[in-house]
């Protein structure tokens, strides 16, 4: 009866090795969850992260999650104070008065990347042609696809 107990076990582990074999693909392929879709950049912060690109590169790349902080508060002349977080809800506001509050409301200076999107983002900020001011939006998800 014993060996009737490890055939089992011979077929379970084979059968999860299998499947790890198909899924650990998936898993590395999957989209970073925290990073920014979105990014609105004026002149001195996309000078700024050009600047930086190979040092924010370099931490992306020796991360173990392939995630950095890019931190543009320094070229910026923010205070720091402004970090991640949601902004104004623009949905809710009405017809018109968007432009107005996006040109109100303060740029962040800080963003979380993976790998793909800083060699993308900085893919579409050497290919802008004209000025880079807060209207232009770099949306990764849109530009970025492979």
């Amino acid at each position: 009866m014993p060996s009737f107990r490890f055939r089992n076990a011979y077929r379970t582990v084979a059968v999860l090795a299998a499947a790890m074999q198909f899924l650990a693909p998936a898993a590395s392929l999957a989209a970073c969850l925290i990073c920014d879709e979105v990014v609105e950049l004026d002149g001195v912060r996309a000078n700024c992260f050009r600047q930086d690109y190979e040092k924010f590169l370099s931490t992306a790349r020796s991360s173990e999650t392939s995630n950095t902080e890019v931190d543009l508060s320094a070229c910026a002349g923010d205070d720091g104070r402004e970090r991640r977080g949601l902004d104004r809800m623009p949905g809710l506001l009405s017809l018109g008065s968007e432009s107005r509050a996006r040109n109100q409301r303060e740029l962040r200076s800080v963003y979380i990347f993976d790998e793909a999107s800083l060699v993308c983002l900085k893919r579409l900020l050497d290919g802008h042609e004209g000025t880079i001011d807060p209207s232009v939006r770099f949306d990764l998800v849109e530009n970025c696809k492979p």
